[in-house]
């Protein structure tokens, strides 16, 4: 059956069923109008703050859902012409157990005590815009959409929080700009909102609207239920309008680049303005990312690609509305790579080597019950030029032939040479579109559209995607059903080109149950996408059950099974995964566990697992154990490990990973990581090897250095990285970048190192 009318006929059977729910009572918070702004230090001494009443009104979502908390929380709300100003007061019966080790701006504030504040000033339950501090003043922000579930990290925005701590407990007060957030314009403006606070040593979490146990341990970001927030009056949106001049200098040398050496020393500019209220248009000239992390070294045995996070502030804000597909898990969680229809790390990333993006602008935002987003970018062009292993056949005659001209000649072939050749990259200047529609529908569900566009200077060798996509959220979001159909246009393809998706995700009380069909046909190739596999259908399918025994050491229980099981599209088994995994969370928040893995695995061709080393073709089942700990991350040490051992294809595998955090102090931290797997084969054994290290010193929420070295025995490569920021103007950054990398293969050689000065200002209007 084809993918594109299966996929669109369940979608309409769906969108029947479908129909909006209604929500329960909803608590109302009050906002007051100050004629004088509060001074944002922390300190809740000022007079003004009497004018707004008190909410105290907090339930716990953890450890027992609905009950009171074990220590009050009171909050204040006053805004003006321009903010929105929050005062929030955390009394806590042993102010010397806060738990509070970070600093840095943008850090993950979960291990610490911490208070968070959605705000929706569309008021639909779809998305909003998170801020969090802890009792050290780090401050967190980040852009939620697809009612929660997907955060954008690297949404930044320009706001104040400071806070106290004193003998009571510890307080905050916080300041956000109208033109920081969107919202439409109203005579009588209601918002979404929720408040949280999370008192880490007890892991415990209060709001004011506890989202549901059964939204998962990400659900503190869920919009799908909140309070609202009335008092604010008339709003008139201010089109927000920023300027970003930078200035570059630097230089790089790649040593298998055609031209190893450049020289950075010019200016860039990004540009924002709001064509509307809702509407955002993004402008870069010499798009820069020198202040981007280097990607965290992965090891790969299997046959398909390792898929890798974007990092890049460019593309990570706003990235909620271009996405389409499979949800990206979090990294480090396992599993399949997703298939994604556009992955923005296409984009200036050619295996491995970047490339000069040139120009580049976005639209985002919304434009009555639409969504947009609007891409387009131009890299430039480049060549690089490796070396590689391949294997030369020699003639009776003396002459040496490649793969291309064996069979012309097989009966005169004598031996066979394995010879270093050289290995070349040539990367033509390349644009790049991309337009995104989706359109509201049943309360918070929605229809989509994306279109995609590759072009290389070269006409003939263009690559175009298309597809339609579907979210429908039900049951007060413990029901949700998902799904697309595309397909690609390529020269000289002209079928066997389409894809489709249906994902069901349902969650009531103690279970949690998901279910997905992908159907790829063998010509699908969406060349700004990700996709690991064509020529499939794959059923996968999980459920977990979290039950909460009366037990007073233990949280919970968290057990339940995950299978895949993938075939071609003429039915033959390719792929089977089994999986039953059970943990214990314990209420000092240690989880420990375990879990069996069974697989099947259909071999067609043999695969290069290491080198010299190769899994030939065939058909195997193999089975392996795993146990885990994940120690509680508040504590001053922490850390994860796991041991795996089992049968592999042929042979028999060890893994063992361990992770170490060391926070010695508020400001200096030290990460340790590491890899080891012992492969035994019938042709031999051979080891892998990762290691990495990361330290972050943090002297306050704007200023930070980080560093981290990395080792991948299995690519042979060394990487070092160090990043030194210092936010002197809200906005505005100074960056200092170094890189490293070693090749190991015949010894350290240097592959590449790059020092990089940037210097930015943040203008606005």
């Amino acid at each position: 059956m084809n993918p594109l009318s299966s996929i669109a006929k369940s979608a309409v059977v769906l969108a029947v069923l479908a129909a909006p729910s209604q929500a329960g009572e909803t608590p109302v918070v009050q906002a007051t109008r100050t004629p004088t702004p509060p001074s944002i230090d922390g300190r809740l001494d000022e007079s003004v703050w009497h004018q707004a009443p008190t909410v105290a009104d907090f339930f716990q979502r953890e450890p027992v859902e609905g009950a009171p908390p074990t220590e009050q929380t009171q909050v204040r709300i006053l805004f003006d012409d321009d903010h929105l100003y929050f005062a929030l007061r955390c009394f806590d019966s042993q102010v010397n157990r806060l738990v509070a080790n970070q600093m840095r701006r943008d850090a993950d504030l979960d291990e610490n005590d911490n208070i968070q504040i959605i705000l929706d000033p569309y008021n639909d339950r779809r998305g909003g815009f998170y801020f969090s501090t802890n009792p050290l003043g780090a401050r967190q922000d980040l852009l939620l959409t697809d009612e929660g579930r997907t955060r954008n990290q690297a949404w930044d925005s320009v706001w104040q929080s400071r806070t106290t701590i004193d003998s009571l407990g510890w307080s905050a007060e916080v300041a956000i700009p109208f033109d920081q957030v969107r919202y439409p314009d109203s005579d009588q403006a209601v918002w979404g909102i929720n408040i949280g606070r999370a008192i880490r040593r007890k892991n415990e979490e209060v709001f004011l609207v506890p989202p549901p146990q059964s939204y998962g341990f990400r659900g503190r970001y869920r919009t799908s239920r909140l309070a609202v927030l009335t008092g604010l009056g008339q709003l008139q949106s201010r089109p927000p309008l920023a300027v970003v001049p930078f200035f570059l200098s630097g230089t790089r040398r790649d040593f298998t680049a055609a031209d190893p050496t450049e020289y950075d020393l010019a200016p860039g500019l990004d540009f924002k303005y709001g064509l509307t209220p809702s509407l955002t248009l993004d402008l870069s000239y010499k798009t820069d990312f020198a202040q981007v992390e280097a990607d965290q070294q992965q090891i790969n045995l299997t046959r398909f690609s390792l898929f890798f996070p974007e990092k890049r502030d460019f593309f990570l804000e706003g990235a909620g509305i271009f996405e389409f597909g499979e949800r990206v898990a979090r990294q480090g969680l396992g599993g399949r790579p997703p298939t994604l229809l556009f992955y923005s790390r296409r984009i200036g990333i050619a295996e491995g080597h970047n490339l000069p993006v040139w120009a580049g602008g976005k639209l985002t935002g919304r434009a009555g019950p639409y969504q947009i987003g609007a891409l387009r970018m131009t890299t430039e062009a480049g060549t690089f030029i490796g070396e590689e292993e391949q294997d030369r056949f020699l003639t009776a005659d003396g002459a040496l032939l490649d793969e291309d001209q064996v069979e012309l000649r097989a009966d005169a072939i004598v031996d066979t040479l394995q010879l270093t050749v050289p290995d070349t990259l040539c990367v033509a200047q390349t644009d790049f579109a991309v337009l995104r529609l989706k359109r509201d529908l049943l309360g918070r569900s929605n229809l989509g559209f994306i279109a995609i566009d590759k072009q290389p200077s070269s006409a003939a060798s263009y690559n175009r995607t298309a597809g339609f996509d579907f979210t429908l959220s039900l049951l007060q979001a413990a029901l949700n059903l998902r799904g697309f159909a595309a397909k690609t246009w390529t020269p000289s393809v002209e079928d066997r080109d389409r894809a489709g998706l249906l994902e069901l995700d349902y969650r009531q009380s103690r279970f949690e149950t998901r279910l997905s069909y992908l159907d790829v046909e063998e010509d699908f190739a969406p060349e700004v996408g990700f996709v690991p596999r064509t020529d499939i259908r794959r059923f996968k399918g999980s459920g977990r059950y979290r039950p909460r025994p009366a037990i007073d050491w233990i949280r919970m229980f968290s057990l339940g099974p995950r299978f895949t099981y993938l075939t071609d599209r003429d039915n033959t088994l390719q792929s089977r995964d089994f999986e039953f995994s059970a943990f214990v969370n314990l209420e000092v928040g240690d989880w420990f566990g375990g879990r069996y893995r069974q697989r099947y695995e259909l071999l067609d061709e043999a695969f290069a697992i290491r080198d010299n080393r190769e899994i030939p073709p065939g058909a195997y089942e193999f089975g392996s154990y795993q146990f885990n700990f994940f120690a509680n991350s508040s504590r001053r040490l922490s850390g994860r490990a796991s041991y795996e051992y089992g049968d592999f294809f042929n042979g028999i595998r060890h893994r063992v990973f361990t992770e170490a955090v060391w926070r010695l102090n508020a400001r200096l931290g030290v990460k340790g990581q590491g890899e080891f797997n012992r492969i035994s084969l019938p042709d031999g054994t051979f080891n892998t090897h990762l290691f990495g290290h990361r330290f972050l010193y943090s002297s306050s929420p704007d200023l930070f250095v980080r560093g981290f070295l990395q080792w991948n025995s299995a690519q042979e490569l060394v990487g070092g990285n160090f990043l030194f920021n210092y936010r002197y103007l809200p906005g505005s950054d100074l960056f200092l970048v170094y890189n490293q990398v070693w090749d190991t293969a015949g010894g350290l050689q240097q592959a590449s190192r790059s020092l990089q000065l940037k210097l930015s200002y943040y203008w606005q209007h």
